[in-house]
């Protein structure tokens, strides 16, 4: 009796233990990150700094495509004080590489058309993004962005990429 007792609790623990640890993942982490990659943008598209202080990460740090590094409480500033004005804004060919149920990196390309830092910015860049699961809220620890461009000497097929630090 004792036995099947002991059977029976262990049995529910670790049925426990799976369903804790599926809730934590939710599923497929890939999907998620690509999910939660589209809704940053849109987000950032739309000045909403609640996403932002959401789902960034604590010790958050972005790096631009014209050179500078901003913190999370910079990037939530200017999220709030709606300092970018975006016409328009795509991001395509994402990509998600997991690294076990809690940390991923995105990369991808966006294309953009925005007033940013009161210029205006219309180009494509590639990024990748830094996400760490915060026990069950995916956040973003890092984001960087580099200019995707096409020197005069190469063909289309030729594009090569630069990071400038102004």
């Amino acid at each position: 009796m004792t036995t099947r007792i002991a059977i029976a609790i262990s049995l529910l623990c670790f049925l426990a233990l799976c369903l804790t640890l599926n809730a934590q993942t939710g599923g497929d982490v890939a999907d998620q990150i690509k999910q939660l990659q589209q809704e940053s943008r849109n987000a950032q598209m739309k000045n909403d700094a609640s996403w932002a202080q959401q789902h960034l990460a604590d010790g958050f740090v972005a790096g631009n495509s014209w050179g500078d590094w901003q913190s999370k409480e910079d990037f939530i500033k200017d999220l709030q004080n709606k300092k970018s004005k975006w016409k328009s804004g795509t991001i395509s060919d994402v990509k998600v590489a997991t690294f076990g149920p809690n940390a991923a990196v995105s990369h991808y390309t966006f294309t953009y058309d925005a007033e940013l830092q009161g210029k205006h910015r219309a180009r494509t860049v590639i990024c990748s993004d830094t996400w760490l699961n915060d026990s069950g809220t995916w956040k973003t620890a890092s984001t960087h962005c580099s200019l995707v461009v096409a020197c005069l000497d190469s063909t289309p097929e030729e594009i090569k990429i630069a990071s400038f630090r102004w």
